[in-house]
C-alpha cells in the first residue's frame, strides 16, 4: 500500500499562496483494501518531523480535502506528512509534503515604482547589489504590472509565463514568491581573495491584461496606463541575519528590446531598437498601486508540453507555413543563428483556405510575433503574448525552412491529468481528445471562450457547461478556485452575495 499524491489545496508544494484555508489531500495506491481505519496528519518545521507543530488523526478524514487548522507564521515553509491505515491492517506513510506561507501580513519594504511620464517604452529595471556572506534562504517577492519577467545574474527566475496573471487590478494586484537560491552569487565563508559578489536583478514589464487591448472592444489601459513593480528580495544568511533589496529610488530602468505587446497583438522584440538612440539609465519614480497586494492565488502557467512541427507546407500562394498538426494555445521557439539585421515574422492561424495561411476569422487580433536579430546567439520566444494556432506562416527566414528548427510550446495553467481514455474506434478517441486540447487551450489562467481571436474571456456559461468534463480531464481544484475567486470579487463589487466557503471541495 502507498499513500502518493499530496496536494496542498490541490497543488503540488506550493510556495507563497494565499494559505488563508489550508487543506490537504491524498491518494492511496497498491492495495485490495476498501477503506481506511486511520488517518493520522503531521506538520512539521522540518523534514525529518522532528520539530512537530500540530496533528490530526481520525477514522473519518477526508482524503478529498482535509481543513488543517493551525497558525501559520510568514516565511515558513511547512511539511506535511500523511499516514493510512487500511481496513485489512496495512500501515503506510506519505513522502513529506510541503508548502511555504508568502509575507502574509508583514509591511512591505519595497515600494511601487514606476518610469517617468515621458517615458512610455517598455522598461528594464536593474538593481546592482552585493552579497558579502552565504545565504541560508534567499526569496523575491515580486509584482510587475501588467506582465512581468525577472532575471537574476542573467538568468530567468522559475518557469512560470504570463506572470502575475490575471485579476481585477482596481481591487488587488498577485504579488508571487520564488526561491532563488540557485541564481544567487555569494561568498564562500573560506574565500579571502573577495569581500562581496557581485549580483544583479533585472525586471522586464509587459502590457498584459493590465494596459494593453483586452475585451469585446479591444480597449486599451482597462485597470491602468503606466508599468509598475514591487519586489523583495529577502536573503536570511547562516547567521541570522537578514538582508532585503527593495524596489525603491535606488533602481534604474532603461529602454528594453519589448518594441510592443499585446494579449491579442502578439510581441515585437527588436535587438536594434535602441542602436541609434540614446537609452541611458534612469532613475526610477516612486508612485502607488490602486489595487492591495495579495498572496497569490493563481496556478502557475508553464509550458507544458513540447509540439513538433509535423510538416514545412509551402502553399500556392508561395508562403511558407509550419504545420504542427494540432491546435494548441502557445508559442513557438527557435535558436537564433541569424545575422544582424534579420527581422522574423509569425503569423499564427487554425486553418488553411485552398492550401494557403488564414487567418482573418482571429477578427481584430493581430497575432504575430516579430523578431529582429542584431546577430546574437539565443534561444527565441515571446515573454508577454501567447497564441492559439495550428498554422504559423514564418517570413524572412533565410534559406530553407526546417522542421527541426522549431518547436512549439502548449501553454497553460500547471494541473494533474486525472482523465484518460481510449477506445477501438480511432474517431472517438480524437473526439476525447479534441476536447481535452480544447481544455488545455482555455485554461491559460483562467477559463476563456476561445485562445486565439479577440476575445478570450471566461464566460460563466462556457464554464459552468464544461466544469464537470473539465474536472474529470484534470485536478482543476485550484484552477476553478481562483476563476470562483475572481466571480466572487466581481459579484460583491455589484452587491451580489456568495457563500465564502474556499476549502468544501463541492464548491
Amino acid at each position: 500500500m502507498k499513500v502518493v499524491n499530496v496536494r496542498i489545496n490541490g497543488m503540488e508544494n506550493p510556495v507563497g499562496f494565499d494559505f488563508e484555508t489550508v487543506c490537504v489531500s491524498w491518494k492511496v495506491r497498491e492495495t485490495s483494501a476498501r477503506r481506511q481505519q486511520n488517518v493520522k496528519i503531521e506538520i512539521a518545521l522540518t523534514e525529518d518531523f522532528s520539530e512537530l507543530l500540530w496533528t490530526k488523526e481520525g477514522k473519518n478524514l477526508n482524503s478529498a480535502a482535509e481543513k488543517l487548522e493551525f497558525e501559520q507564521s510568514a516565511y515558513t515553509r511547512y511539511y506535511v506528512r500523511v499516514t493510512v491505515t487500511s481496513d485489512e491492517g496495512e500501515t503506510a506513510v506519505s513522502k513529506p509534503a510541503y508548502f511555504e506561507t508568502g509575507k502574509m501580513d508583514d509591511p512591505w519594504m519595497g515600494k511601487w515604482i514606476t518610469t517617468k511620464k515621458e517615458d512610455t517604452f517598455h522598461p528594464l529595471f536593474i538593481k546592482n547589489f552585493e552579497v558579502k556572506k552565504k545565504p541560508a534562504s534567499a526569496r523575491l517577492y515580486i509584482c510587475g504590472l501588467g506582465l512581468f519577467e525577472a532575471k537574476l545574474n542573467g538568468k530567468k527566475i522559475g518557469e512560470e509565463v504570463l506572470t502575475p496573471y490575471y485579476s481585477n487590478y482596481h481591487d488587488e494586484e498577485q504579488y508571487l514568491t520564488f526561491d532563488v537560491m540557485e541564481n544567487i552569487k555569494n561568498i564562500d565563508n573560506h574565500t579571502e581573495m573577495q569581500e562581496t559578489a557581485e549580483n544583479q536583478l533585472a525586471v522586464s514589464l509587459g502590457n498584459g491584461w493590465y494596459k494593453g487591448k483586452f475585451g469585446l472592444n479591444s480597449q486599451s489601459n482597462n485597470f491602468g496606463d503606466t508599468f509598475k513593480l514591487i519586489a523583495e528580495l529577502r536573503l536570511i544568511y547562516e547567521d541570522g541575519e537578514i538582508q532585503v533589496i527593495g524596489t525603491d529610488e535606488t533602481w534604474n530602468y532603461i529602454g528594453s528590446d519589448v518594441e510592443d505587446d499585446g494579449i491579442y497583438d502578439g510581441e515585437i522584440i527588436n535587438h536594434l531598437l535602441w542602436e541609434e538612440k540614446e537609452n541611458p539609465a534612469k532613475q526610477a519614480v516612486l508612485t502607488e498601486a490602486e489595487g492591495k497586494l495579495v498572496s497569490r492565488y493563481s496556478l502557475p502557467v508553464m509550458e507544458m508540453e513540447d509540439m513538433p512541427v509535423k510538416e514545412v507546407i509551402h502553399t500556392p500562394a508561395g508562403e511558407t507555413v509550419l504545420d504542427f498538426g494540432q491546435n494548441f494555445a502557445g508559442y513557438v521557439t527557435f535558436w537564433n543563428h541569424l545575422p544582424k539585421g534579420s527581422k522574423l515574422i509569425f503569423d499564427h492561424g487554425e486553418i488553411l483556405q485552398d492550401g494557403n495561411f488564414y487567418n482573418e476569422n482571429y477578427r481584430a487580433a493581430k497575432s504575430q510575433f516579430v523578431y529582429v536579430s542584431d546577430g546574437r546567439e539565443e534561444r527565441i520566444r515571446p515573454s508577454f503574448t501567447y497564441f492559439g494556432f495550428r498554422y504559423v506562416r514564418v517570413t524572412g527566414w533565410p534559406g530553407e525552412v526546417n522542421a527541426e528548427d522549431f518547436t512549439g510550446k502548449a501553454v497553460y495553467s500547471k494541473m494533474d491529468r486525472t482523465g484518460y481514455m481510449e477506445t477501438g474506434h480511432k474517431g472517438v478517441n480524437r473526439l476525447f481528445l479534441n476536447a481535452l486540447w480544447g481544455q488545455k487551450s482555455n485554461f491559460v489562467d483562467f477559463p476563456t471562450d476561445c485562445p486565439q481571436r479577440d476575445e478570450r474571456l471566461g464566460w460563466t456559461g462556457d464554464a459552468q457547461v464544461f466544469a464537470g468534463t473539465a474536472s474529470f480531464n484534470m485536478d482543476t481544484t485550484a484552477f476553478y478556485q481562483k476563476f470562483i475567486h475572481d466571480l466572487r470579487n466581481e459579484q460583491v463589487k455589484y452587491k451580489i452575495r456568495r457563500d465564502p466557503s474556499r476549502c468544501d471541495p463541492g464548491t
